[in-house]
Order: structure tokens, then C-alpha cells, then sequence
């Protein structure tokens, strides 16, 4: 199997095990699906170790360019499948994943000694401790700020990367530094049993919120049209859930289960990583699977779906409003489910502009 076939594969066996975390997730609503209902209480671990994170090493991996560099995102996979299948032995492989994903980022960040490749590689040692707990079967709870601290510092990285050319001053990059550094140690704290940890963790959220506001190329990029545009409003919406989620979390702390739980986390991953998911796709997607995809108006409509739900989620949660909350989060699985057929339809647009600009082309040489 080729590179680009190994690629194609795990983007299909994501997306399947995207979708049993879906109505997983559906069924913890309170909506009886008996398909995904013995499965409702790994909707967040499905989520995290069976879908976010194989995506992310499978960037990583093209990344690297090297063969090995597939290691991550296959064990990540099949940790994935072990939560689908309920098979427990193989969480292990998930540590096993993240292990490989720690080796790999220390070898990108070796060939270049860049910032947001060193906030990647802590990033990815949080993942590394956040895995090994959930194996030895700490409480959800207790192992989730690893994860979310994994997520934010990766996808900032990447915005940083992405913004190599145009990068902010020296000063905020150290900062951003300093507040990654200093979120991974939280986070570690957290799972040695440190609950004073998880209000100075939700204030370090919002701060690293803020930052992406204020030095995030999307300020720049919203100002023009197509693609750039959307890419933006994905950021900036998605920065703006990670302060208001670290808010939260610094005001009331993080329960381990109920209406400020469920704020909180579905601020993060929902508010900041679902939507810079969706904002990154026509960049990634190319790359990792090696497609062509054209932007079309239609990707807002998953976009602020995904946004709007969230709002009555959230309004839902603080407010006790059951109903609400589950509406919320209808709409943000619906906004799932309609992501991947707009990004079907910017792929048909994108190869039905390949072709025209070929027929063109064979026409202007003939003349």
C-alpha cells in the first residue's frame, strides 16, 4: 500500500469511527439509539482518542515524510477501534500512539528548532500522560484537562505555523510559550490529584483564547474573500469558545459530571476544536489525502450551525434548561453530519474547475 492509499484509509476508518462517536454522543442526549447506545459513555474518548487524535498525527506523519511517521496515526486507530468494539486491551495501543506521536514531534522539532513545534512536543507529552491514566482507568474527569491541554496547544501551534511568514513579535511568542508550558503542568497536577489546578487551568484557557484574537492571522485574512475568509471566522469564533469555556472553568471549576461539565467541555472541543477542524479542512485535506477541493459558500452553513447549537447548548446547561441542551446538541451533530457533504461538494467543484481549466488550456494550444 502506497503512502497516499495508507493516508486515504485512515481518513475513511476517522471518519467511521467519527461517526459511532456521533450517535454516541446523540444517545448520552437522552435520545434512545440502540445501534450507539451501549456506547454512550465512550462519546468523549471516541471523540478524542478515535477521531481528533489520529487526524492531528496523520498531519504530523505527512509532516515528517517518513514512512515511520505512520506509526502514530495506525496505533491511534486501533485504540479507536479497541472503544468502538469495547475491547480494553487495546487502550493500549492509544499510549502506544502517543508515545510514537511524542518521538515524532521531537524529531521534527530537532531538523527545526521552532517555537510552535516545541509547543506540539508538550502538547503531545500531555496527551502521552492523559493516555496512560485513562488505561489505568482514572476517572474521565480526572484525565480530560491532558487531553484538552493536547488540543489547544496543538491547533495554536499549527495557527502559528501557519503564520510562519507573517509571524507575531518575539514577545507574544514567548508568552505563548510560557502559557503552554505552564497549562501542560497544570494539567499534570490535575492527574496526580491536584483540584486547585483546574481554576488556574480554565484562566491560562481564556488567556491563550485571547491570545489567538489578538496575534491570529485570521485578523488579517477575514478581510478577504473566499476561503481566507471562512478559515478566519472558523478561528475566531473557535478563540473566542476557548475564553469564554477557561472563563467558566476559572469561575465555577470543572464537576466531574453535569451542566458546568458539559459547558465547559463542549466549549472546547465542540467551540475550538470542531470549528478550527472545520476551518482547516481545505487546507489539510489536500494535503494529507491529495485532492482537490474548492471553496464554496455552502461550508458555512455546518460552520455556524456548529456555532449556534453550541449557543443553545450552552444556554441550555447554565440556564437548566434540558431541552434546550439537547436541541444544541442536535444541531451540532446535525453540523457533523452536513460538514462532510459540503466538503463533497467543494471537492466536486474543485475537480469540475481542474477540467475546465484543461479544456482551456488544450483549446489555447490548438489555436
Amino acid at each position: 500500500m502506497t503512502n497516499l492509499q495508507l493516508r486515504r484509509a485512515s481518513l475513511f476508518a476517522v471518519a467511521a469511527i467519527a461517526a459511532v462517536a456521533l450517535l454516541a454522543g446523540v444517545a448520552r442526549l437522552g435520545i434512545p439509539l440502540s445501534v450507539a447506545g451501549t456506547r454512550a459513555g465512550s462519546h468523549g474518548p471516541l471523540f478524542v482518542l478515535g477521531a481528533f487524535f489520529p487526524l492531528i498525527a496523520l498531519e504530523r506523519a505527512v509532516a515528517l515524510g517518513s514512512r515511520m511517521g505512520y506509526l502514530a496515526p495506525f496505533l491511534a486507530l486501533l485504540g479507536g477501534l479497541g472503544l468502538v468494539v469495547d475491547v480494553p486491551s487495546l487502550r493500549f495501543a492509544s499510549v502506544l500512539a502517543a508515545a510514537s506521536l511524542v518521538v515524532m514531534n521531537v524529531a521534527l522539532w530537532r531538523k527545526q528548532p521552532a517555537a510552535y513545534l516545541l509547543l506540539m512536543l508538550v502538547g503531545s507529552v500531555s496527551l502521552l500522560a492523559g493516555s496512560v491514566a485513562f488505561v489505568l482507568n482514572f476517572a474521565i474527569s480526572d484525565v480530560v484537562l491532558a487531553w484538552l491541554c493536547f488540543f489547544v496547544l496543538t491547533i495554536t501551534a499549527e495557527r502559528i505555523e501557519l503564520a510562519r511568514f507573517m509571524a507575531p513579535p518575539r514577545r507574544a511568542v514567548q508568552a505563548v510559550l510560557a502559557l503552554g508550558f505552564a497549562l501542560a503542568a497544570l494539567a499534570l497536577f490535575a492527574l496526580l490529584g491536584g483540584a486547585w489546578s483546574i481554576r488556574p487551568f480554565g484562566g491560562l484557557l481564556a488567556l491563550l483564547g485571547a491570545w489567538l484574537l489578538r496575534y491570529d492571522l485570521a485578523r488579517r485574512t477575514i478581510r478577504q474573500p473566499g476561503l481566507p475568509r471562512y478559515a478566519a471566522v472558523a478561528v475566531l469564533l473557535g478563540a473566542g469558545w476557548l475564553s469564554c469555556s477557561g472563563i467558566l472553568m476559572l469561575s465555577l471549576g470543572l464537576p466531574a459530571a453535569g451542566p458546568v461539565y458539559d459547558a465547559a467541555l463542549h466549549g472546547v472541543f465542540v467551540g475550538f476544536v470542531l470549528s478550527l477542524v472545520f476551518g482547516h479542512a481545505l487546507i489539510i485535506l489536500p494535503a494529507v489525502a491529495r485532492t482537490s477541493l474548492a471553496f464554496h459558500a455552502l461550508l458555512y452553513v455546518p460552520l455556524l450551525g456548529l456555532h449556534a447549537g453550541l449557543v443553545a447548548r450552552w444556554s441550555g446547561d447554565l440556564l437548566g434548561l434540558a431541552l434546550l441542551r439537547q436541541a444544541g446538541g442536535l444541531l451540532n451533530a446535525l453540523s457533523l453530519v452536513m460538514f462532510p457533504i459540503a466538503v463533497l461538494w467543494s471537492r466536486r467543484r474543485g475537480l469540475a474547475a481542474m477540467t475546465s481549466f484543461a479544456s482551456r488550456a488544450q483549446s489555447s494550444d490548438s489555436n
